[in-house]
């Protein structure tokens, strides 16, 4: 090798002397030249952070080089991070070409287990318990670094379906409805409070965390495209017989072009005695809006967004998140899968608390057809509206038009202990068995007062008290929410219920026949995250239609 290389160097030699001679230039000796400086190949650095409510410690971060969404051997990947949720991934350039770094993504399983565990990933708001109990992964978009989140997980899904990352990054800023700088840092949001649900982009990270843990597929919507009319999920069923039922479903509306949310309209039937059920019989519920109090009915579509998750807005005054992970239920009988929900009452839409004999009966053997799923559907209420359950049983007399009516009726100079009389009732107490009450003391001022409240028991249908007690002694007052006079209480021990019975002047409800002051027993929801959430297990449109058309409704 040396001799063949040394005679290609005379060979070069002679050749040179040539150009040189024709020149007008002449040397008696080999060309004189630079040795080449070795290349080294580049490392590059990418660096952040993993966040899901606040930084999360122990996360391995890694480059996923062949779009696998799993971290493997020979994929370049960080240290475990710190407290702080730092990561720093190096990777030889020579080794990872150009474009294979730009098409590939930073991802980062979470991971439950003990806390004490080095592989449990630890959010820094609970360092006592696993950020998880189901592993899931997070993502930054394809060729990025920066901080990777729940949020940034949706926009690299958006990309997933075919998105641009900027068409992407607008969507799920309308779909959660917050600023698109948010997605990649959301840490100067308030800190969360599972006592007080925020509606912020801190919460909407969280949601979706929830909702990766929960095995739901995120979906970013283009909330500029048209929408076709569609028939809903069945969102209630309470079927006694042929002749006496309640549906209730959410349908989709036409939907044009452009930019604007997509509406659902709050569709309910029924029948009762064989006849079709009045309107206001299956519209109940009135919402303490910012434009005052306002019917909940057909005509009061939904605005909400695509995607998941996704946003709506009942009534327009309870905005609420949520997201729905379904299970394919085809060829399993309509009566089996109706049995399987009446196992959780909290999830349950068909007939919970109500006997399903004439309905198994009327179901039979039918089997539900292909494309037939439940739905889980999780939500959380981000803001609780004052609210009416029932515009028909929740109003006072016609002769009480105000609410010092109210704390006149129930003078503390009334109350018969032994008698259990002479107070006013607040809902349930300390427990599902016991009954908080209230009677008025004398006025501080022509809003405020003091509360005398008391404890009774309650007999198994929740229709009559005993045993009735004092207990605190606290205020009463009158305030204006939102263009209303409401009545409120404070000082009692904390209830059962998610919400705290309040009482309201309302000066008529448009779509109903109540057109002059009346007032109303009303509840303030609770706004902790324990309240806040709930669950429903709906029937797809698919398995609705077949279940409908066997029951002959």
């Amino acid at each position: 090798m040396f001799l063949k290389v040394k005679a290609l160097s005379f060979a070069l030699s002679g050749t040179a002397l040539l150009v040189l001679s024709a020149c007008g230039g002449g040397s008696d000796g080999d060309i004189a030249t630079t040795p080449e400086t070795p290349t080294t190949p580049a490392s590059v650095v990418l660096t952040g952070t993993v966040v899901v409510d606040q930084a999360i410690r122990n996360a391995v971060v890694c480059m996923d080089l062949n779009a696998s969404s799993t971290c493997d051997a020979n994929e370049p990947a960080s240290a475990g991070t710190g407290s702080n949720g730092a990561y720093s991934i190096t990777y030889d350039s020579a080794k990872v070409a150009a474009a294979q770094a730009a098409s590939a993504s930073l991802i980062v399983a979470m991971v439950p287990g003990a806390a004490a565990d080095a592989t449990t990933t630890l959010d820094a708001s609970d360092t006592s318990v696993a950020n998880t109990t189901k592993s899931y992964m997070l993502k930054q978009v394809a060729g990025k670094g920066g901080q990777i989140n729940p949020l940034t997980t949706l926009v690299a899904a958006g990309m997933a379906q075919g998105m641009s990352e900027s068409v992407a990054r607008a969507n799920v800023a309308v779909q959660l409805a917050i600023n698109e700088a948010k997605i990649d840092n959301y840490q100067d949001d308030p800190a969360f409070d599972p006592a007080l649900v925020q509606d912020n982009a801190r919460m909407m990270a969280k949601v979706t965390a929830a909702a990766l843990e929960a095995g739901a597929t995120l979906e970013v919507g283009d909330q500029t495209a048209a929408f076709s009319a569609a028939a809903g999920d069945l969102a209630t069923l309470r079927y006694l017989d042929a002749a006496n039922y309640y549906v209730r479903t959410l349908n989709y509306q036409d939907k044009p072009a452009g930019p604007g949310p997509l509406l659902v309209t709050d569709a309910r039937r029924g029948r009762t005695g064989g006849f079709g059920t009045p309107s206001t019989s299956l519209y109940t519920q009135a919402y303490l809006s910012s434009a005052g109090w306002v019917y909940c009915n057909a005509d009061m579509a939904i605005p909400t967004t695509i995607g998941k998750p996704s946003r709506s807005n009942y009534c327009n005054s309870q905005p609420s998140v949520g997201f729905s992970v379904a299970s394919d239920v085809s060829g399993q009988t309509m009566a089996a899968v109706v049995t399987d929900m009446q196992a959780d009452a909290t999830s349950n839409v068909i007939n919970n608390g109500v006997s399903t004999s004439e309905l198994l009966t009327a179901l039979g053997s039918a089997a539900f057809p292909a494309d037939a799923s439940v739905k889980s559907r999780t939500n959380f209420n981000l803001t609780r509206p004052i609210s009416i359950s029932n515009i028909n049983t929740d109003i006072w007399g016609a002769s009480i038009t105000k609410l010092e009516q109210v704390v006149a009726t129930y003078p503390r100079s009334k109350v018969n202990v032994a008698a259990n009389t002479g107070t006013l009732s607040l809902g349930l107490g300390t427990s599902a068995t016991t009954s908080l009450r209230v009677a008025f003391g004398d006025a501080t001022s022509y809003t405020t007062g003091t509360a005398y409240f008391y404890e009774c028991d309650l007999n198994e249908a929740q229709t009559a008290i005993s045993n009735c007690g004092a207990t605190q002694t606290g205020t009463w007052s009158i305030d204006t929410v939102n263009g209303a006079r409401v009545l409120r209480f404070a000082g009692h021990t904390e209830t059962v219920m998610s919400y705290t019975r309040v009482f309201s002047e309302v000066n008529g409800l448009l779509g109903t026949s109540i057109n002059s002051p009346r007032v109303f027993s009303a509840r303030e929801a609770k706004g902790s995250l324990t309240f806040s959430q709930s669950s429903s297990k709906r029937l797809n449109s698919t398995a609705w239609s077949a279940l409908s058309s066997q029951l002959g409704i």
